[in-house]
């Protein structure tokens, strides 16, 4: 009996200890398992990519150049170039009015491109405070490059938009169209001042809404196209109408810069805008022209309107004051060039006969 006891008791000790070491155990494993929680993956917590917040230590690089086109509505960029004239002046207006109508449309890569909105526009102009910066690439434009009159803010501007949307090769082929159609057309055009008077622009109101007098510059600088304006019109260089005028041909710049890329990627940009030269330009190139031969003339390149500026070199010996490097006026030496051209010419041929004449002879 005594041993069925002890044994009971042995018995009972160990299954205790059993128990106590899986007690234990499970405790333990509780622990740890508290410490180092299981998750399954499928609830594993993934960050949206939307919620990603950009800090300075990461770097975020925008693609290479050309950013593409697709195309645009020219009146609702006409609009955005009119208000942006309003914002930023030329440069930056016509800049900001093609940049902004792309990134509404293509958004990346074009949300890289730092742009105020049209709303912050619209509360910078009703005189509220935004603040945010609403500087804007191509700003500097402002009268033909910070006010020194060189080129016009407004194809400026444009040339550069067109440059990142398009690959250069056919950049090259559009902005000179764009600035002959700057040199050659009556600005501000028609359907500038329809929209002035439908108040269809934004905002619809203006710093002038009269029917404004158009005139040809025949030159993309600022200078001459202001000036020549403000002469045909009466009014002053730092008048309202003056500067209606520049933000309805801000408009009118912007909208045939989408114009002319819109027939670019159709093929049809000859026919929407055919590049012809002007009569006296025409004239000028058959001698001056980008080349090697200074004393031929080739001391020139570009296909600027030449009339707007040198009206001086009509006719070119007597008038033309211009000089080469050795002191020579620029005229004569031309019209030197001019005889003995034609005097080498007809001695080549003189001496040409005579050498086909000699060789008969020797015959």
């Amino acid at each position: 009996m005594k041993e069925e006891k002890k044994l009971h008791r042995r018995g009972f000790i160990k299954n205790l200890a059993i128990m106590s070491g899986a007690v234990a155990c499970g405790a333990l494993t509780a622990v740890k398992a508290k410490a180092n929680p299981v998750i399954p993956e499928k609830e594993t917590p993934v960050p949206p990519k939307k919620a990603t917040q950009l800090t300075p230590e990461m770097k975020v690089e925008a693609p290479e150049l050309p950013w593409g086109y697709q195309e645009l509505d020219p009146e609702y960029v006409r609009k955005l170039g009119h208000i942006g004239f309003y914002e930023k002046e030329c440069g930056g207006g016509v800049f900001w009015a093609i940049m902004t109508a792309l990134k509404e449309k293509i958004g990346y890569p074009y949300n890289f491109m730092p742009l105020p909105s049209r709303d912050d526009f619209f509360a910078n102009l009703a005189g509220k405070e935004t603040g945010k910066s609403l500087q804007v690439m191509m700003q500097y434009g402002v009268g033909g490059a910070a006010n020194f009159g060189s080129l016009c803010g407004a194809p400026n501007g444009a040339a550069s938009a067109i440059t990142i949307a398009l690959p250069y090769h056919d950049a090259e082929k559009v902005i000179p169209k764009l600035f002959r159609y700057y040199e050659t057309t009556a600005f501000p055009n028609h359907e500038a001042s329809e929209y002035v008077f439908e108040e269809e622009y934004y905002p619809p109101k203006y710093l002038n809404s009269k029917v404004l007098p158009q005139n040809v510059s025949h030159s993309v600088l600022c200078h001459v196209s202001v000036g020549k304006w403000c002469a045909k019109s009466g009014y002053a260089s730092k008048s309202y109408e003056r500067f209606e005028r520049c933000a309805r041909l801000a408009g009118d710049v912007a909208a045939m810069a989408v114009t002319l890329m819109n027939a670019h990627i159709k093929g049809d940009i000859n026919t929407v805008f055919p590049t012809k030269l002007s009569k006296e330009t025409a004239s000028c190139k058959v001698c001056h022209f980008h080349g090697e031969k200074f004393e031929a003339g080739q001391f020139t390149r570009g296909s600027m309107e030449c009339e707007s500026c040198h009206t001086d070199m009509r006719p070119h010996l007597g008038e033309n004051k211009l000089t080469t490097a050795y002191g020579i006026d620029v005229g004569k030496w031309a019209g030197a060039a001019a005889i003995g051209t034609g005097v080498g010419i007809g001695a080549h041929a003189v001496a040409g006969r005579l050498s086909k004449k000699g060789e008969h002879d020797e015959e």
